[in-house]
């Protein structure tokens, strides 16, 4: 499976004020696992939830008080696109 990992500008901004909370690194490899158990390659124990509504077809990690949501598109490469990366309260605002 080749996976190719973007994040968008406030994803970035996010990781990059908290990183005493969340890495660059630790959002990847929740990622590959989050990836590895949408496509049914691994069953890994990760918090995953596909969200409903206008989010439809959008996908949230729970790690602690931190939630990820991203979108994947599949072709010959998997992408999977960082929408943002914030707190609880905020991230669904």
């Amino acid at each position: 499976m080749n996976l190719k990992i973007s994040y968008s500008k406030e994803a970035d901004r996010f990781l990059s004020k908290h990183s005493d909370r969340i890495t660059g690194s630790e959002t990847d490899e929740l990622i590959i696992m989050a990836v590895k158990k949408i496509l049914k390659i691994e069953d890994a124990s990760i918090d995953i939830k596909a969200l409903k509504g206008e989010y439809r077809g959008y996908f949230r990690i729970r790690k602690e008080k931190i939630r990820i949501v991203f979108n994947l598109k599949r072709n010959e490469v998997v992408v999977a696109f960082i929408n943002a990366i914030s707190f609880r309260k905020d991230i669904y605002r």
